[in-house]
């Protein structure tokens, strides 16, 4: 991998470091009974957690590859799978630790279905939960930083100038040739542009990932408390 401009060898070192780590969070069962032998959203919430952490790893860790290799516009469309991963657990953080301050609400438990088994294709078996209200959710955490980089992925994810010309060309003027190769003009730039999302977004993940973990049990007498008042 190149040392891009603003992106140190000590800041890929340390993204190694982290999808290190985040590979050693990866469950490989989970009892379902643990947190409660009745209701169903506890169990719910670790195998929503924990299908998100299989999803970010493998993401990442392919991202980091990608860009290893220099295919940018690769590890762009990775990262930005990432960053909404990241997403989907601050809204499912944001749902548990609201039904804890605010108690449960009838809704919970269709949302966590529909968070589980929802999609946009089979709308039988439940509404998914659109990445926009996810994305939405981040942005009340961090506003405005989270959206910003979000959109720049998405210039290069998508066939826009920054997805193909910007991305492979580099016009030679005095001859009038274009000519392409990995990274265009400026690799170095693309690989910065990428590697301090990675970064941001595994950070971010992990981070709630233990902060998720650490309120399941308060979670489950949250729901108790619910459907046992009924």
């Amino acid at each position: 991998m190149r040392k891009a401009g603003g992106t140190s060898a000590e800041t890929v070192d340390e993204l190694r470091a982290e999808l290190s780590r985040l590979a050693g969070m990866l469950p490989e069962s989970i009892d379902l009974l643990a947190l409660h032998k009745r209701y169903k959203a506890p169990g719910k919430v670790q195998m929503l957690s924990e299908s998100l952490v299989w999803r970010q790893e493998e993401l990442c860790r392919n991202a980091l590859a990608a860009l290893d290799r220099e295919n940018f516009v690769t590890a762009a469309l990775l990262t930005r799978a990432a960053m909404e991963t990241t997403a989907a657990l601050v809204y499912l953080h944001s749902l548990v630790t609201r039904s804890i301050e605010k108690g449960c609400s009838p809704e919970l438990e269709e949302k966590l279905t529909g968070f589980l088994t929802g999609s946009k294709i089979w709308e039988d078996i439940g509404g998914a939960i659109h990445v926009n209200d996810m994305l939405r959710e981040v942005a009340k955490v961090i506003p405005g930083y989270f959206d910003e980089h979000y959109a720049m992925l998405s210039e290069i994810a998508h066939p826009n100038w920054s997805g193909t010309m910007g991305a492979y060309g580099m016009i030679d003027k005095e001859v009038m040739v274009v000519r392409f190769g990995r990274g265009g003009r400026s690799p170095e730039n693309q690989q910065g542009t990428i590697i301090g999302r990675l970064a941001g977004s595994v950070g971010l993940f992990i981070g709630y990932y233990e902060m998720l973990g650490a309120v399941l049990p308060q979670f489950a007498k949250a729901v108790d408390d619910f459907y046992g008042g009924r």
